[in-house]
């Protein structure tokens, strides 16, 4: 009488190791478990590398067409959305006010656009081409006040303020060729960045304006001030560091801050 052959021992899943992020998920591995395994697996997955997340959505879906005990494991309440539709990442979901969003490229771009891009061309074609460096410049401040909404947390309004800063340092300190110059005399009239700065503090808890000031935030805020001052910009700049600090501002918001190079006899009067 012939031996029976030994049954075949149930895979043991335990030490199975969670897909990372460039794994090729193999489809008859993942069919070998039980199913509450399956779903339990791939769902850790996609939770853990979102970049897998679609593939993983795929598999779900043809598994649970093709193997009816793979579609009974996914979440009734979920209507088997999960099996349709590409798994979302968890980062995708955040509430505004648990993103922080760095904004620190628009001050490179509005940098470039100043001192790099058209540093080749003569004068006459620079101040030709002036008008349209404003332009982007002004895009960038506009992209970072409508990217930082008012439920932003505050790692986004503080990478916002700082971005801001350095578009204005910059603008200050590129008035030696003619678009530099011509860029600063636009924000001798065009008060967005103080105003795009102002609106930021203002939905800002005195809480996050006194750690933002912490740091050398302060000191360079000051600096930039007075520098708007020396060139003649950005005149509500100082009713910013105003609230930043706390104190109420001497002037009102639309109100325009006297240059250092103007008699402030009438600022004196003011007390």
């Amino acid at each position: 009488m012939a031996t029976p052959l030994p049954k075949r021992k149930r895979a043991d899943t335990t030490d199975i190791p969670q897909p990372g992020p460039t794994d090729n998920i193999h489809l008859q591995t993942i069919l070998s478990l039980q199913p509450t395994t399956r779903v339990s697996l791939l769902s850790s997955a996609a939770d853990k590398h979102p970049d897998i997340a679609a593939t993983v959505a795929g598999l779900l879906a043809y598994a649970a067409g093709k193997y009816p005990d793979v579609a009974a494991t996914i979440p009734a309440s979920e209507g088997r959305a999960v099996a349709a539709e590409p798994v979302k990442a968890k980062k995708d979901a955040l509430p505004p006010s648990a993103k922080v969003i760095d904004f620190d490229h628009y001050s490179k771009t509005a940098w470039r656009a100043i001192n790099t891009q058209y540093k080749s061309m003569k004068g006459s074609y620079q101040y030709k081409a002036s008008s349209g460096v404003q332009d982007d410049v002004v895009g960038c401040i506009k992209g970072i006040r409508k990217k930082c909404s008012a439920g932003a947390s505050y790692g986004t309004k503080k990478s916002a303020l700082e971005t801001l800063r350095k578009i204005g340092k910059t603008v200050c300190m590129s008035g030696g060729d003619v678009i530099g110059s011509e860029v600063q005399k636009g924000f001798q009239m065009d008060t967005c960045l103080e105003d795009t700065m102002y609106g930021i503090v203002q939905r800002m808890t005195q809480g996050e304006r006194d750690m933002v000031m912490k740091g050398d935030f302060g000191v360079k805020m000051e600096e930039l001030v007075e520098l708007s001052k020396d060139y003649c910009v950005f005149g509500k700049l100082d009713v910013v560091l105003a609230l930043l600090e706390g104190a109420e501002g001497k002037r009102r918001v639309g109100e325009v801050v006297k240059c250092n190079d103007e008699d402030d006899s009438e600022d004196d009067s003011e007390g």
